[in-house]
């Protein structure tokens, strides 16, 4: 029974990566701020190793890992096109809140998972908060610009 939980709570994690994969392949292929693709490709990357990392988990644990991303991942995809032709700000602001939320998603289930599970999870949440850092950086360039 433990384990059918913990495979539910990874499952929930990797909806959010594939939703982050998702989001940033439809985004960088429109954005014109060369810097930006590239850091969304390289996020996307990272995003698919995070996704492999707990699907392999999954599979050990003897579950079948979750391929759709359902409602919430067609509504963030739609966001995400609407604010990447607004510009680059917008589009930083989004997937800015997306990893935010996606880091705080794995907090709240750390101490309900086992500690292999925890040992993926730290790991995922650190490139996750390189993410939020290099995001931050990047929207205080934008602001600037702008004044």
């Amino acid at each position: 029974m433990v384990e059918q939980q913990t495979i539910e709570k990874l499952n929930e994690l990797l909806k959010g990566e594939r939703m982050a994969i998702q989001v940033y392949d439809r985004t960088k292929k429109l954005q014109q701020d060369t810097q930006v693709a590239n850091m969304l490709n390289t996020f996307e990357s990272d995003h698919k190793k995070h996704a492999e990392m707990l699907s392999e988990r999954i599979r050990e644990l003897g579950g079948d890992p979750e391929v759709t991303t359902g409602f919430p991942g067609m509504m963030a995809d739609i966001m995400s096109v609407i604010n990447s032709i607004r510009g680059p700000h917008q589009l930083l602001e989004q997937v800015y809140d997306g990893e935010d939320k996606g880091i705080h998603a794995y907090e709240e289930r750390l101490n309900q998972l086992d500690r292999d599970s925890q040992v993926i999870i730290r790991q995922i949440m650190n490139e996750d908060h390189e993410h939020l850092k290099w995001f931050k950086v990047r929207m205080e360039k934008e602001k600037s610009e702008k004044h």
